[in-house]
């Protein structure tokens, strides 16, 4: 993944113009996807990971998360087909906990 970890310009397209009440309710709603992501992937439920890997795809990416979207693409598409590794649970774990932090500045 050779993407920037963050491109703001995709952020400003997307967000640019929304009002503060607006953009923090969007944001309250992501870190609960993305935290309810995180709990599948502790628990190892591939069922929960694979719903949850889904909508951190389209959340990471409107944000200008890309890195994140395409990993959580990816996780989404192991944990169907229940061939997730260790390794890119422990990636995509890594990065949202990454994204979390971000979205809560």
């Amino acid at each position: 993944m050779s993407e920037p970890w963050f491109d703001q310009d995709f952020w400003d397209d997307n967000f640019g113009d929304f009002d503060q009440e607006d953009l923090d309710e969007i944001l309250v709603e992501a870190v609960t996807d993305i935290e309810d992501l995180l709990a599948g992937l502790l628990l190892d439920d591939l069922d929960l990971i694979a719903k949850n890997a889904h909508k951190i795809v389209s959340t990471c990416g409107n944000f200008g998360y890309l890195q994140c979207a395409e990993l959580a693409a990816h996780v989404e598409q192991k944990a169907k087909t229940r061939d997730l590794s260790e390794e890119d649970k422990n990636r995509l774990i890594g990065m949202v906990e990454r994204v979390v932090a971000d979205l809560k500045k």
